[in-house]
């Protein structure tokens, strides 16, 4: 590239002397570009972000004007303040030489392909080729990077040994970088979402849609078979009581909700009967999670397996054979650490599931094409005593297609469970009311108050089943 150079060491001293005396919480051992007197893009900085690299800015006389990169390949590299376009420079340099850092891990000369979106456990999804593979490297701390691929390892291995195929990806690598890790697994693609319902904004379940997930059902019940023990998780009392006292005092939750709701005491929507369309009036968030504490000790199981912790349609990818995988296994909530990580109640599992299908996607779908506002046929405020959502558009029953996918998927339990469908209700509610802490994903007051409509939704129906078995 022209006018690139190599740095001098003291231009390198001074660089990192200035990086801890300004940044002392930068790591050394990641790559990174310090840019000294001069300016990139924000949308420059996100993607080497999404490559994990770090942008650094300092103000350093001592050093000339430029972009310099640290750590991989590229170390020493400096870029001059006068090149035509500084941005796309850094990004060429950078994207070229951590393909070809990952690729030294599987293959000969990468070719990058594309892009995914990073969840909340990464930083970075980036897909590339290496001859006939497609690979996709995953960046995020060193700890959630290597638990997660010795998760993965280990469930293959098992079903490997019963002659099927892994549930997740096979892992090509992974590599260390001071306190972050990028792991490389084989690509697969993603399960199409749209043919999953039967209309455009995702509110009702298609008749194909069984179908198309019983692949994915079968493996889970081969693992869950498997894994099974006799013992309680410890996880599992969090996930159906716990967790609905402890979100409503999260930071995230709290100013979720003041942004969208302003100075609107918490207590008269969360204490209050929510009335839904039709005329059913069903307890308020509050009410519900009394119940909870109430059943709780006679509902939770006594026995459980090995569990994903996070499947919805962005999880559950296909090979290009067709064979089902997942990704990204959620195995701490709340950053609560306990003694039995990854060992769960299936059940909750298969919720994580329902949830998406009834009613994240069009939540979601509707938040993501600027139609969050059209949720509701009126204008929603609480007040009066009574939460009145009776205008909201979308569907607060059962219909036969979910009936017949909640029927599947209690089949994958490895043992008879009376309580199963009352926790699956649950574990619906506990999955939905997860997402009320995210101001930016859900966007606008009306997808927040339908999340929130049917979290009361699926906690009555938990009740209802519950109080006539």
């Amino acid at each position: 590239m022209s006018g690139a150079r190599r740095s001098t060491m003291n231009e390198l001293a001074h660089i990192y002397t200035a990086l801890a005396r300004s940044q002392p919480n930068s790591s050394v051992d990641a790559p990174a570009v310090v840019l000294v007197g001069v300016s990139v893009d924000a949308s420059v900085a996100q993607r080497l972000h999404r490559f994990a690299v770090d942008v650094h800015t300092l103000d350093e006389p001592a050093v000339p004007r430029g972009a310099y990169l640290l750590g991989g390949t590229p170390h020493g590299t400096v870029l001059p303040a006068d090149s035509a376009d500084l941005g796309a420079d850094v990004v060429a340099v950078v994207q070229r030489a951590r393909l070809h850092e990952w690729a030294a891990e599987v293959g000969p000369e990468p070719m990058f392909t594309t892009m995914h979106k990073p969840g909340s456990d990464s930083r970075g999804v980036v897909q590339f080729r290496v001859g006939d593979q497609e690979i996709v490297a995953k960046i995020g701390t060193r700890d959630v990077i290597a638990g997660e691929v010795e998760f993965a390892t280990k469930v293959n291995a098992l079903l490997a040994e019963e002659g099927r195929r892994g549930l997740f990806p096979a892992v090509k690598g992974i590599r260390v970088e001071g306190d972050q890790a990028v792991s490389l697994m084989e690509a697969g693609r993603p399960m199409p979402i749209a043919p999953l319902f039967a209309d455009p904004a995702r509110t009702t379940l298609s008749d194909e849609a069984l179908g198309m997930l019983t692949p994915h059902l079968d493996q889970l019940a081969a693992w869950y078979r498997l894994t099974a023990d006799t013992r309680r998780p410890t996880v599992v009392d969090y996930l159906y009581r716990e967790r609905y006292h402890v979100l409503r005092e999260t930071p995230a939750f709290v100013a979720t909700y003041e942004s969208f709701f302003g100075d609107l005491p918490s207590v008269d929507l969360f204490d209050a009967p929510v009335l839904l369309p039709g005329g059913l009036v069903v307890p308020g968030y509050s009410e519900a999670v009394t119940w909870l504490d109430q059943v709780a000790p006679r509902l939770l199981p006594d026995n459980g397996s090995a569990v994903h912790g996070d499947i919805y349609a962005a999880n559950m990818l296909l090979r290009a054979d067709g064979s089902p995988m997942l990704i990204d296994p959620r195995t701490v909530w709340e950053g609560r650490d306990r003694p039995d990580v990854g060992y769960g109640d299936p059940v909750f599992d298969l919720a994580t599931l329902l949830h998406g299908v009834l009613p994240m996607a069009a939540i979601l779908h509707a938040a993501e094409t600027g139609t969050g506002s059209d949720l509701f046929a009126a204008d929603v405020r609480p007040g009066n005593g009574k939460l009145d959502l009776s205008s909201m558009r979308l569907p607060v029953t059962v219909p036969p297609a979910v009936r017949a996918l909640e029927d599947r998927m209690l089949q994958t339990l490895p043992w008879h469970d009376p309580h199963a469908r009352t926790r699956l209700y649950i574990g619906t509610a506990t999955s939905l009311a997860g997402w009320l802490k995210y101001q930016r994903t859900l966007r606008t007051p009306a997808a927040w108050l339908a999340t929130y409509a049917f979290v009361a939704w699926w906690l009555w129906q938990a009740r209802t089943f519950w109080e006539s078995t």
